[in-house]
């Protein structure tokens, strides 16, 4: 959106493919946005950014787009279920899929007491009683970190061996950090309070009180069309960009959380604007090499 926004500022014919599943639209809310001190919730963040993108020019289809082509003349065709485009120019801002907890009823916690970036997050741990999920050297360094805000952190690994135990062990015992290694069999929560976490359940019937939980299981960047059209992109599926958000493919863009590890909104938007403000330059040199056509001297 922050692209949309102001490529069309910029006076440029601007498409938005709105898939509409976007991680934003299930954070139940945002605190870190500079001039929203109650915060806002993600799903009204997006309202205002179609809406601004719009009043501005840019046009939002509402559509996944199923395959991307490269044409003979440089351009792209975009192809959804009813439609094809084109354009000159790409911007993927196609995030990121959070790979879940094997916890079956996760998604009635996800983003309200269940969360997935600690700088993001961190915040919402002060003074809790946290879990960290996961089985990996990224759980241990997760809760260690953890210890900024809490002193009140375990580890429960869902009935998996804990990886770098043995390496980190000291480390765990100086800040008594407790793990669990006993399957997780569901979240509880508070009655009648949506999404408020009250303690895990484990295999065998035994109980732990939490408030919040981490989960540290990673990410998959969404960069299968990207891909398709030669893309470079790590061992985590993040496409690669340099300072300008260029991939390697010319005229391909990327920004927000499809080419991050850090997964913060703010970067994202910051992203967008920098990819803008790059095509507009890009067609400015464009320009500016074109032959100049004689004309009335003016001076006359």
């Amino acid at each position: 959106m922050s692209s949309a926004i102001q490529l069309a500022r910029y006076n440029h014919s601007v498409l938005v493919f709105d898939g509409g599943e976007g991680r934003t639209s299930w954070v139940p809310k945002y605190h870190n946005l500079l001039g929203y001190p109650q915060g806002i919730t993600g799903k009204e963040l997006l309202r205002l950014g179609r809406e601004q993108a719009q009043m501005y020019g840019a046009e939002i289809v509402k559509s996944l787009v199923g395959r991307i082509e490269k044409t003979d003349e440089g351009d792209f065709t975009v192809t959804t279920s009813s439609a094809d485009y084109r354009s000159r120019y790409l911007v993927f801002a196609t995030g990121l899929t959070d790979i879940q907890p094997e916890i079956p009823n996760r998604y009635e916690f996800a983003g309200r007491s269940v969360y997935y970036c600690l700088d993001c997050n961190g915040f919402e741990f002060i003074g809790q009683k946290a879990a960290v999920l996961g089985h990996t050297k990224r759980a241990i360094l997760s809760a260690v970190a953890l210890l900024d805000y809490t002193h009140h952190v375990f580890i429960a690994t869902n009935g998996q061996p804990l990886e770098g135990r043995a390496e980190y062990d000291e480390l765990l015992k100086e800040y008594r950090i407790e793990v669990i290694e006993t399957p997780v069999e569901r979240f509880q929560g508070v009655a009648g309070v949506k999404g408020k976490l009250k303690a895990l359940s484990f295999q065998g019937g035994s109980l732990r009180e939490v408030d919040k939980a981490l989960s540290t299981y990673g990410v998959k960047g969404n960069s299968k069309l990207a891909e398709e059209l030669s893309v470079a992109v790590n061992e985590r599926g993040h496409i690669i960009v340099n300072d300008f958000m260029e991939t390697n493919i010319p005229h391909i863009y990327a920004v927000g959380d499809v080419i991050n590890t850090t997964q913060m909104l703010v970067f994202a938007i910051c992203e967008g604007v920098k990819a803008a403000m790059s095509i507009h330059r890009a067609m400015e040199s464009k320009r500016q090499r074109l032959p100049v056509q004689d004309g009335p001297d003016v001076s006359d």
